[in-house]
């Protein structure tokens, strides 16, 4: 009970980063008959983008269950990295494929520019580029810390202490007590 004390909140939060995970497994499972209807391009959109949002939540169950039982920032980082990376090799690809064949679908101008930013670029960075940059600088940092100083043994000095003549020590003459002024 003491660690669920402890770890409330980032259990809390691996939790819902869980229900996320298997609400796009609901979606995948609905919508998964629906996805192949269209021409291939989007259908490889909707199947890269479920993938990613699977990937993305339930890589974030990892980090935060990680974090709670291990406290090694390069097995976070590590983790943040691997989903990162994934993502973003996956939605690069459907760039290309996408530029390739209908460049409409990614493109930031036109009438469909606000559906392409929410639909794609926004999954792009916050699920691919977000926790990638954050891998590696992490990782970077945790390969860059100083290694930690062996705390010098104490009992030497303390020994030298008690060795040391003392002084003698003086004490201080009790004042006399004030006198009061009369009224």
């Amino acid at each position: 009970m003491d660690f669920i004390r402890k770890n409330w909140s980032r259990l809390s939060l691996a939790f819902f980063y869980f229900i996320g995970g298997v609400i796009a497994v609901i979606a995948w499972i609905n919508y998964g008959s629906r996805i192949t209807g269209g021409n291939w391009v989007n259908d490889f959109y909707n199947i890269a983008l479920l993938i990613s949002t699977m990937v993305f939540f339930f890589g974030m169950v990892g980090v935060t269950v990680i974090k709670t039982l291990q406290n090694s920032k390069k097995v976070v980082s590590a983790l943040y990295m691997c989903v990162g990376g994934l993502i973003t090799v996956l939605l690069l690809v459907f760039i290309v494929v996408a530029s390739c064949n209908d460049s409409n679908l990614i493109l930031m101008s036109g009438s469909n520019s606000l559906a392409t930013l929410y639909q794609f670029w926004v999954p792009f960075l916050v699920f691919g580029l977000h926790p990638l940059i954050k891998g590696v600088t992490r990782f970077i940092e945790a390969e860059m810390a100083p290694a930690p100083v062996a705390a010098k043994p104490v009992a030497p000095v303390a020994e030298a202490a008690a060795e040391a003549p003392k002084a003698p020590v003086k004490k201080a003459a009790p004042k006399a007590p004030a006198k009061k002024a009369a009224k």
